[in-house]
């Protein structure tokens, strides 16, 4: 889907001038992400890009006549030199729109320009965890670079430490070569670094790099034909139905400790639901009796036919029954956003969730006597163990975790029909609570 172009006046009252005048924006949509940019830069006359309402008015009737068709007409001017360069943008990127219309400089020959502009891009577009990833590579890079710690106030936002990545001793892209990617890999192994998350740096700076290359014409030798950087295997730990039932069973009368126990357990019972997909349950994904959502992760990729559907057992029942808000149709069923949050403050609040589930959990397991860490996806992982070793297929279960590396078995299995799911449900609850709800 391409983008699209439009003047756009902004009325809202916080957004006006203490003339009580409008700012006029360009409006750039994209895949349903909007972004709006002031043409003071590209207006032929300074006095239009603020206008009264009235004035607003008079522009886009229908036939605007004197200086009004004048307006009209510099407005369209710059909304069709807008859309002549997105139709010029085989792959669009933001970025790449701003370089072209306001003619900016190239800032991509500098790594740390670049990345910190493609964190910006991947913020507009909502995708805050991919930014937070490439904000800690960059903050790597920086170190490494440097061979110095950098030093940020609790307080200080992210956007206010950028100027930090822009002094000092510069990066080029032509500088990272293979020698480069390995002193880095050593380098953070030097720092207490894991395999996994040296894996993730490198390939943030393959992306980047590959990015640059492709979209902004950056001249520098590919270090990545002879580097390849190391694969992900996080270890996956589960703990067994007997240790899940020791955390499902503990008495508290601590309310903190009981809501992420809790949150914990329905995550486990909701076929290893992922937090992020608990955070955003709303009452109207409830539909006979099972939970109908599509994976956050994987949102955008799938269609409305390929849902996941979890059974609402009893005790994930008296749970929400105990935690959750108000069965409103349109409200989240537990009290961890509210519907007026934006992404980023989703995100945020997605993040502190984890947090708190992590810090509670693993205190309570170690009250109960489990040796291993036990944190929020220790609850998926132990779904898909106990499940298997309980005899319930892989099929079954790669259904039910909602992998979309598993097409292949999707396309061959179809779906499971709804009592097997209930049956399969009921089994597992069974297990941790002996027919009990908590």
């Amino acid at each position: 889907m391409q983008a699209s172009a439009r003047i756009f006046f902004q009325k809202a009252p916080a957004k006006r001038t203490i003339d009580n005048l409008c700012p006029v924006k360009l409006c750039i949509t994209h895949k349903k992400i909007r972004k709006y940019y002031s043409i003071s830069e590209v207006i032929k006359n300074n006095n239009w890009h603020f206008l009264s309402e009235d004035d607003i008015t008079s522009v886009t009737r229908k036939g605007p006549s004197g200086k009004y068709k004048d307006i009209a007409l510099e407005y369209k001017r710059i909304s069709d030199e807008a859309n002549k360069i997105i139709n010029s943008i085989n792959d669009f990127s933001f970025n790449q729109f701003e370089e072209k219309f306001f003619h900016k400089p190239a800032e991509w020959d500098n790594v740390f320009s670049a990345m910190i502009n493609f964190i910006k891009t991947l913020k507009v577009e909502n995708r805050f965890g991919y930014a937070s990833s490439f904000e800690s590579t960059l903050r790597a890079i920086k170190e490494f670079n440097e061979d110095k710690k950098l030093n940020f106030t609790v307080r200080q936002k992210v956007e206010t430490r950028y100027d930090k990545y822009l002094s000092g001793k510069p990066l080029k892209f032509v500088d990272i070569s293979t020698h480069w990617l390995k002193r880095f890999e050593t380098w953070l192994l030097n720092q207490n670094k894991s395999k996994s998350t040296i894996g993730i740096y490198t390939r943030n700076i393959r992306v980047l790099f590959n990015i640059a290359i492709e979209e902004h014409n950056i001249k520098a030798e590919y270090p990545f034909t002879k580097y390849k950087p190391k694969g992900a295997k996080g270890r996956k730990t589960a703990i067994t139905a007997h240790q899940i039932s020791l955390i499902a069973n503990y008495k508290t009368e601590n309310p903190l400790e009981r809501f992420y126990r809790d949150i914990f357990m329905f995550s486990f019972l909701a076929n290893g639901m992922n937090l992020s997909d608990i955070a955003r349950l709303k009452y109207s994904d409830i539909v006979d009796g099972e939970i109908c959502f599509v994976r956050e992760k994987t949102k955008g990729e799938e269609s409305e036919e390929d849902k996941l559907r979890v059974p609402i057992t009893k005790t994930m029942q008296s749970i929400i029954n105990r935690h959750g808000n108000k069965s409103v149709i349109n409200t989240y069923i537990f009290p961890i956003l509210k519907t007026n949050f934006s992404e980023e403050k989703k995100y945020a609040q997605i993040k502190q969730l984890v947090k708190q589930v992590n810090k509670y959990v693993s205190r309570i397991a170690l009250i109960v006597g489990i040796k291993e860490k036990v944190s929020s996806m220790v609850a998926r992982h132990s779904f898909s163990t106990i499940s298997k070793n309980s005899g319930t297929s892989i099929e079954f279960i790669s259904e039910a975790l909602g992998h979309s590396s598993v097409t292949v078995t999707k396309r061959y299995l179809k779906s499971f029909e709804r009592s097997t799911r209930q049956e399969h449900s009921e089994k597992m609850e069974n297990e941790i609570y002996n027919n009990s709800a908590v």
